[in-house]
């Protein structure tokens, strides 16, 4: 019940128990008093009660009045709270797709160079704390150029997304990072990973592009392959650098590049080359 409907039914209240009241009093006084007396007197009580509430009942209109703006204006602020609830979602909404695009290569769907680079730092610092190591695999696409002159540019890019996607679904973990890191280039980190376990994982996603067996009429094969370089560290603080396993992992790329493509070879391979031990 509002305000002015509780005043309403006091004063109403209030003015029937003074009607009683008076009535009381004067039939109490009807013994004494002539009849007509009494009678003026309870008309006049009545007449004075009646316009009292008429009066009191006329002063509480505005406040109705009132009432229902103040009703409504909390109705606008509830709408109000909700559509900037809204807002709000919308906006989160918005910055965490921003977010995602900025790190996601558009095309492959794929995180980008940008996400791998800070990801790599990341689990860099993370595996020299706990005395872990890292993987960063390397991933050319065999003379993309020349299937793109032979075959065009889109069926180049549907070449990154099925490539893309093959990779993907090789079994890597959750933790594992793949990234476009180049115009035909994919890299994968694997936290916590040492050569021979990237190299299993390398062999596994050069077999399956293999299976695609998508045509390629510039390559040797007759379809389209990958060349794949590896690097592996177990890093030390202030020995150890992540633009290291980068170039490492770029270097025994060029090197598999060189061997003839199609194959893999990894960082031990270019100690070997260089007379390391």
């Amino acid at each position: 019940m509002s305000l002015s409907q509780t005043l309403q039914t006091r004063l109403s209240l209030a003015t029937a128990a003074m009607v009683l009241l008076t009535a009381a009093v004067l039939t109490a006084l009807a013994t004494t008093a002539p009849a007509s007396m009494v009678v003026a007197a309870i008309a006049l009580v009545l007449a004075a009660a009646l316009l009292s509430w008429l009066l009191l009942r006329q002063l509480l209109r505005p406040l109705s009045g009132l009432e229902a703006n103040l009703q409504a204006l909390q109705q606008e602020r509830v709408q109000l709270v909700e559509e900037r609830d809204d807002a709000r979602v919308h906006l989160e909404e918005m910055e965490k797709t921003l977010a995602r695009v900025g790190l996601e290569d558009a095309l492959t769907g794929l995180a980008n160079r940008r996400q791998f680079e800070r990801g790599l730092l990341e689990e860099f610092n993370r595996a020299a704390r706990t005395s872990l190591s890292l993987a960063v695999i390397m991933i050319d696409i065999d003379l993309f150029d020349e299937y793109n002159d032979s075959y065009g540019r889109m069926a180049g890019d549907k070449v990154l997304r099925r490539v893309g996607s093959a990779i993907r679904d090789t079994n890597v973990r959750p933790e594992d990072l793949l990234s476009r890191f180049g115009a035909q280039e994919i890299a994968v980190l694997l936290p916590g990973s040492r050569l021979d376990g990237a190299l299993i994982v390398a062999e596994r996603i050069r077999k399956s592009i293999e299976l695609l067996d998508i045509p390629h009429s510039a390559s040797p094969t007759g379809r389209v392959t990958i060349s794949i370089g590896i690097s592996s560290v177990a890093p030390q603080r202030q020995v150890d650098e992540p633009e290291t396993v980068l170039r490492e992992a770029e270097e025994s790329l060029a090197m598999a590049r060189s061997a003839g493509r199609d194959c893999i070879r990894t960082v031990e391979d270019l100690r070997k080359m260089r007379g390391q031990a």
